[in-house]
């Protein structure tokens, strides 16, 4: 991995484990990676925030935080998520 690497997470942020712990290797893909995306596929649901604290522990780390439920969802933010990787 090196300043031009994009990185690319599907996950719903729901994660069990130690926050500190995934907020240290975001930390360090940040600082290795060009851009982080992260893909929720909870996030096209209207009443969903990412609150969990997964996500909070992620998103200051993120260049973009978008849906990613299926691909018709992915198709929908793919030029946001192409201009992001740039």
């Amino acid at each position: 991995m090196h300043s031009r690497t994009g990185v690319i997470i599907v996950s719903d942020g729901y994660d069990t484990g130690d926050t500190t712990q995934l907020a240290d290797a975001l930390s360090t893909l940040r600082r290795r990676a060009r851009r982080v995306v992260w893909l929720n596929p909870l996030l096209n649901q209207p009443d969903y925030t990412p609150v969990a604290r997964g996500m909070r522990a992620a998103m200051p780390y993120l260049d973009l935080l978008a849906p990613g439920a299926d691909l018709a969802a992915i198709e929908r933010v793919l030029p946001q998520l192409i201009e992001s990787l740039q």
